[in-house]
């Protein structure tokens, strides 16, 4: 189990978006800069869930696709597929649920996609416990 604490989640944020924003996390390649979607993918403190922000050309919304991969023997699962709306400006920010008592150490893929232009951005994050680990977790195993 890897603990996430708000300046860690702080980093892959930062290095998500700077990423993202050179191509690195399915954006574009081809596409004219104006018309590139970004995306930063963190998983939530406290709950199942996944927090998308990042900006595509203006559309009324934009489609966020959720995939699981449990292990190289399974098969990708779709796990939910919504609209999320955006600003006028074209920026987006939405919390995502997963399967509640989700397996640890499971690969979930964001893809963003604007419908208007086809644009897409894709990252990912392993499913970790969902709250940050306590005083009783980190007793000494000589006191367990």
């Amino acid at each position: 189990m890897r603990p996430f604490t708000p300046s860690s989640i702080a980093l892959a944020a930062v290095a998500l978006t700077l990423a993202a924003s050179h191509g690195a996390y399915g954006a574009d390649a081809g596409a004219v800069p104006s018309r590139n979607v970004t995306l930063v993918a963190v998983p939530v403190v406290g709950a199942e869930a996944v927090r998308i922000t990042g900006s595509a050309p203006t559309s009324p919304a934009v489609e966020a696709i959720l995939y699981a991969r449990f292990s190289r023997d399974l098969p990708t699962v779709l796990l939910s597929r919504r609209s999320v709306p955006t600003d006028p400006s074209g920026h987006f920010d939405s919390t995502l649920p997963i399967a509640p008592a989700f397996f640890r150490n499971a690969i979930v893929t964001v893809v963003v996609r604007n419908l208007s232009s086809g644009a897409t951005a894709t990252a990912s994050i392993t499913v970790t416990a969902p709250n940050v680990p306590a005083p009783p977790d980190a007793l000494p195993p000589s006191v367990q």
